[in-house]
């Protein structure tokens, strides 16, 4: 297999400009999350398409999705096309990605190490010495610092925070008994006599005061003896 790197970035669609490295021998893309490459489109098709690696790179191949794949505009059949660096691949009309080489120039400068220190390292009999010419001196510090001659503690006390105020005493609980409440039914009953008992004394007076004026008339009347 070739030792080149490749990738894909997304020109067009989700995730625009965000680059997916090829690094294994299969991978699919599409909607569906078990994808290696997840594009939520929904011109993609869950299972979209596969990359396979190849001697020259990569190949890509459609597999049976609804929108079809395209690679430089021309529509995939079924069998699988080889890629170069800077083909297009297009799903459907709302993905387009960019097959191409990764760039290793970056890469490189950040891992190459000047060759004139490593000349100057090499030159030195042990790592102490290379550790020392790496690392620029520093100061150091005593362990105590230094009291100036005058310097007398602070006679003031230190500061102490005033105890937090004690909580008052707790409002009695009142918890009725079955005796207040038989009290208090006891009470309710004898209060609804004595107003029925008014009710009746008051109807009974007026009854006998009607019969009084007029009822001894009326009965007598009504018995014929008058």
């Amino acid at each position: 297999m070739s030792e080149t790197l490749y990738q894909l970035t997304v020109r067009k669609g989700p995730k625009v400009g965000e680059k997916f490295l090829l690094e294994t021998i299969s991978l699919t893309v599409g909607r569906d999350p078990v994808s290696d490459i997840i594009l939520n489109d929904p011109e993609v098709s869950r299972q979209h398409a596969r990359f396979t690696q190849t001697d020259a790179g990569y190949q890509v191949q459609d597999l049976g999705s609804t929108n079809g794949t395209f690679v430089n505009g021309q529509r995939l059949e079924s069998d699988p096309v080889d890629l170069q660096p800077g083909f297009t691949i297009s799903m459907g009309s709302g993905v387009t990605l960019l097959y191409d080489v990764v760039p290793t120039g970056d890469a490189l400068d950040a891992t190459i190490v000047d060759q004139s220190s490593l000349d100057e390292m090499s030159g030195m009999d042990n790592l102490d010495e290379a550790m020392d010419a790496a690392v620029p001196d520093l100061p150091l510090f005593d362990d105590e610092p230094e009291v100036p001659a005058d310097w007398e503690p602070d006679p003031s006390p230190p500061f102490t925070p005033p105890p937090p105020p004690s909580p008052g005493p707790a409002a009695p609980h009142l918890v009725a008994t079955p005796e207040q409440d038989e009290a208090d039914r006891q009470k309710r009953r004898n209060t609804i006599i004595a107003v029925t008992a008014v009710i009746l004394l008051l109807c009974c007076c007026g009854f006998l005061a009607f019969m009084w004026f007029r009822g001894g008339d009326l009965l007598l009347e009504a018995l014929g003896l008058i």
